[in-house]
């Protein structure tokens, strides 16, 4: 569909259930379909409409997320870690493997070359970095609060993820400058806020919430760059 919601175009119409659709690229999309008891990952190439099976990783079945791609690489979270799978190289590494806890909610950054997780190694959810040439991770939050589900901005200055950092027990869609330290409350409501990720020139912000009874999609309208940059 068109960015205002208009414009819906069905991809599937089949009677099995269908979850979890991830861009591979520009013209093709992967999705999980279940016929009876058996989970399959799907791709589709949008340009021609046809279908294909993708394997599962080599130590996983996805049941529930879907894997996110960057270029060749894939990621995916598998047995309360997280992987990243090269198949050029065949190489499947785990990031979190010398975390103890619960590793989950990976998002790509845009230029690929980092993974923003969310990890409760320390007692309670926190956002890590985790640079692909470096091998380095880095903590992003830290507080006494829930944070979860971030993703960085295109520049890589913001971070936008959900927490009850302003009310204990609500979460909302939250920035935090990385420079400075700041940090805002965007959606400022009375019901749950979750999944917040930025659009390609940075300046809006699309979430989920159900804060008007069941879960929608909301998109900011304030432009973000000048306010928080």
């Amino acid at each position: 569909m068109d960015i205002n919601g208009e414009n819906k175009k069905a991809l599937t119409q089949t009677d099995f259930e269908e979850w979890g659709p991830t861009w591979i690229s520009k013209d093709e999309i992967s999705f999980l379909r279940q016929t009876k008891d058996s989970i399959f990952r799907i791709k589709l190439n949008l340009k021609i409409d046809k279908e294909s099976k993708l394997k599962h990783p080599i130590n996983c079945l996805l049941d529930d997320k879907n894997i996110l791609y960057s270029g060749k690489l894939e990621l995916y979270t598998c047995k309360n870690d997280i992987f990243i799978y090269n198949p050029r190289t065949n190489e499947t590494i785990n990031i979190t493997d010398n975390m103890k806890g619960v590793a989950n909610y990976p998002s790509w950054s845009f230029d690929g070359k980092s993974v923003v997780f969310t990890s409760n190694h320390l007692g309670n959810n926190q956002l890590f970095k985790y640079e692909i040439d470096s091998e380095k991770v880095i903590q992003l939050t830290d507080s006494n609060t829930n944070n979860e589900r971030g993703e960085l901005s295109p520049n890589g200055k913001l971070l936008v993820y959900s927490s009850d950092y302003f009310e204990k027990g609500n979460q909302d869609i939250v920035i935090k400058n990385l420079e400075s330290g700041d940090i805002k409350n965007i959606s400022k409501s009375t019901g749950m806020e979750l999944i917040a990720r930025f659009s390609n020139d940075g300046n809006q912000i699309f979430f989920g919430s159900n804060k008007d009874g069941n879960w929608e999609i909301y998109i900011t309208i304030q432009i973000l760059k000048n306010k928080l940059d």
